[in-house]
Parts: structure tokens; C-alpha cells; sequence
């Protein structure tokens, strides 16, 4: 009888350890997701842009950009008609070492529509996009050489610019993005909010 009882006792206390380890676990389990969920979820700006080189087979050289828009922003393609100043644009500094070939590629393609500045049509993209730009590499030393992309972010109305530098290290090309900033309220003269289009000033 004595015997049962202890089995009994020694059965119990297993079964309490094995509880307290699967709720630990769930525990733990439960705070990862949470965590994970908050990561993914928070993101306060209004896009992130990537860049990176892409070699073709025939060893043809590009820069790619690639912008992914969060909480409906958009921004002006810079394969929009009209005289646009916080339009999508991508430069780099003059130099011998490269040359941009080509109009810059985007897809998907924005499609357009009517301007609410003003007269005639504009292009708005309002999904994540990917630009390709061609380079031509007109030598075999290292380099650096600095570019910038500019364009304004709706309906933020803000004006980002982010620096970035080509490399040619050993003969293999990279990029790498150097500085992003965002500039408020140097476009006082032009309507952003797509909302309140009729009014200016």
C-alpha cells in the first residue's frame, strides 16, 4: 500500500515539472511572436529604398533601386510629362570612370493619371518599385564615385534625398548607401496634399 502511494506522489510531481516546462514554452513562444509581430509591424517611415548592382550575363553593368511604399505613399515618376520639381531623379557626379546609359527603366510602369496641381496628366507610382538604370564602366581602376536620388514623398510633402557612392574595388563594381535626409517645407509654393489640391498657399 505504502508503495502505491509513493508511486502515486512520484507520478504527480512528474506530471507538475512537465506542466510548468510546456507553460514556460508557451510562455516563451507567445512573447517571440508578440515580439516578432511588433517588428515586422512598426515601420515609421513612409518607404524603404535598397540598392544594389546587378551584372548580366554579358557583363553589362546597372544600378538597381528598389522603393517599397508603406501607408499609401506615393511619388512622382520620373517618366512623367510636365514640369515637376519633387519628381523621381537619379544622378551621379561627373566622372570618367562611368557613364549612365540609357533612360532609367521602372516597373511596374506607372500609369497616368489627371494632374490635381494643375493642367494635363502626371504619373504616380503608388506601388513598390524597382528602377534599373544602365551604367557604362569606362575604366579598369578602383574609383568611388558619389549620386544622390531625390524626390518628394506624398502625402508626407517631404523631400528625400539619399546619398549613395559606386565603388570599383579589385574590378567588381558595389553600391553603397552613404546618408538619408528628409527635408520639411521648402516647396511653400506648391500644393502636396492631394486633398487639398484647389488651394495654394
Amino acid at each position: 500500500m505504502n508503495k502505491f502511494i509513493i508511486i502515486l506522489v512520484v507520478l504527480s510531481c512528474i506530471g507538475c515539472v512537465k506542466n510548468n516546462q510546456e507553460d514556460t514554452r508557451t510562455k516563451k513562444v507567445a512573447q517571440t511572436d508578440i515580439a516578432k509581430k511588433t517588428t515586422i509591424s512598426k515601420n515609421d517611415s513612409p518607404y524603404t529604398l535598397m540598392l544594389k548592382i546587378d551584372t548580366t550575363d554579358k557583363n553589362e553593368e546597372s544600378l538597381v533601386v528598389s522603393i517599397d511604399l508603406y501607408d499609401k505613399s506615393y511619388f512622382v515618376s520620373p517618366h512623367s510629362n510636365g514640369n515637376f520639381l519633387g519628381r523621381f531623379k537619379l544622378s551621379l557626379e561627373k566622372t570618367k570612370h562611368l557613364t549612365m546609359k540609357d533612360s532609367i527603366i521602372e516597373f511596374p510602369k506607372s500609369l497616368e493619371s489627371l494632374n490635381p496641381w494643375g493642367d494635363g496628366k502626371v504619373n504616380f507610382v503608388k506601388r513598390n518599385t524597382t528602377y534599373t538604370q544602365k551604367l557604362t564602366i569606362d575604366s579598369q581602376e578602383d574609383f568611388e564615385v558619389t549620386g544622390l536620388i531625390k524626390f518628394v514623398i506624398e502625402p508626407h510633402c517631404t523631400m528625400e534625398k539619399i546619398k549613395f557612392v559606386i565603388l570599383q574595388r579589385s574590378g567588381v563594381l558595389s553600391v553603397e548607401k552613404r546618408q538619408r535626409s528628409t527635408h520639411f517645407g521648402i516647396f511653400s509654393d506648391m500644393v502636396c496634399d492631394v486633398a487639398n489640391a484647389g488651394k495654394k498657399r
